[in-house]
C-alpha cells in the first residue's frame, strides 16, 4: 500500500469515526438557519479536513521531490468559507439570549481558521523550495558536467579508437592469406581417433 492510499484511508477512517456520516460542509444559507449542533458537526469536518490537509503537507515536507495532493486554491476556498461562518456566528451572537453556546462554536471556527492559515503557509513555504529546487534541477541539466574519472576513460576511449583506425589494411590482407590453408579436421573425427 503506497503512502498516498495510506493518507486517503486515514482520511476515510478519520471522517468516518469522528464525523457524524450526514455532517457536510453547509451551505451559506443553510448555516443562516443551522443550530449549534449542526455548526458544531461542520467544525468537525473542517478539522478532519485540516488533517488530511496536514498529513499531506507532512509528506512533503524535507522532500527534494514530491507533488503535491493539495492546492493553495483548495486552501483558500476553505478558509473563505470559515470566515464567511465567523462573520455569520459574529451577527449570531450580537442576537443570542444565550451566547455562551455560539462563543464555542465561534471560537471552535477561528481554531480551525488558524489551522488553515498555518496549513496554506505550510504549503506555499514547501511550494517554494519545490519550484527553487526545480529550477536548480533544470540548471544542472543544462550544463555539462565533466567528471576527472570519466573524462580519462573518455580520453583512454578516443586513443584507442585513433589506434584502431591507424591499424594498416595490409595487415587485415596477410590474416585473409589464412584462406588457403587447408581445413582443419571436425571435432568428431579427433574425437573418434584412438
Amino acid at each position: 500500500m503506497t503512502f498516498r492510499a495510506k493518507i486517503i484511508y486515514l482520511i476515510l477512517f478519520t471522517l468516518f469515526i469522528n464525523v457524524n456520516v450526514a455532517a457536510v460542509i453547509l451551505t451559506n444559507e443553510e448555516v443562516e438557519q443551522a443550530d449549534l449542533s449542526s455548526l458544531t458537526d461542520e467544525t468537525k469536518v473542517f478539522q478532519s479536513i485540516g488533517m488530511g490537509i496536514a498529513l499531506s503537507l507532512a509528506q512533503c515536507e524535507g522532500i527534494d521531490l514530491c507533488s503535491l495532493t493539495v492546492e493553495e486554491s483548495e486552501i483558500r476556498e476553505l478558509l473563505k468559507a470559515l470566515e464567511s461562518r465567523i462573520g455569520s456566528l459574529i451577527l449570531k451572537q450580537e442576537e443570542a439570549e444565550d451566547p455562551a453556546g455560539i462563543d464555542n462554536v465561534l471560537t471552535a471556527y477561528m481554531n480551525e481558521r488558524d489551522s488553515y492559515n498555518a496549513h496554506l503557509e505550510k504549503l506555499q513555504s514547501i511550494t517554494s523550495t519545490l519550484d527553487s529546487d526545480s529550477e536548480l534541477l533544470q540548471e544542472s541539466d543544462d550544463l555539462e558536467v565533466d567528471f576527472p574519472v570519466e573524462s580519462a576513460r573518455n580520453e583512454e576511449l578516443n586513443d584507442y579508437m585513433n589506434e584502431l583506425e591507424a591499424f594498416d589494411d595490409e595487415e587485415l590482407e596477410d590474416d585473409e592469406d589464412l584462406e588457403d590453408l587447408p581445413d582443419l579436421p571436425e571435432l568428431d573425427d579427433i574425437n573418434s581417433t584412438p
